[in-house]
């Protein structure tokens, strides 16, 4: 999250926008996002809906894997990627979703 935080002014350059969700609560998210500094919202979702609808549940293990969805203005979904955030990639993605909308 705090990788996040600090790419958000390139973010920013590609029109993109970040949310984290979490199953932790709102008030431990919210001390969380304070103490890091954290300027984006973060949902939380307790029952985990979104985790299983983007694949993100471990077989036969009730916690989830940290998972990076970047989903276009659409509502598509354009990169997945299970584990820690890869920001190259992401700014990659990010620059070609911006390449295409300027086609459009």
């Amino acid at each position: 999250m705090e990788g996040h935080q600090r790419n958000l002014y390139l973010y920013d350059r590609f029109n993109a926008r970040v949310a984290g969700v979490s199953r932790d609560q709102v008030a431990t998210l919210e001390h969380w996002a304070k103490d890091l500094g954290l300027e984006f919202p973060i949902f939380s979702n307790p029952i985990g809906h979104l985790g299983i609808w983007f694949g993100a549940l471990q077989a036969g293990y009730p916690m989830f894997n940290r998972t990076t969805v970047i989903i276009d203005k659409w509502g598509v979904i354009r990169y997945m990627q299970p584990g820690n955030p890869n920001y190259r990639e992401i700014l990659t993605v990010l620059k070609q979703l911006h390449e295409e909308e300027g086609r459009r």
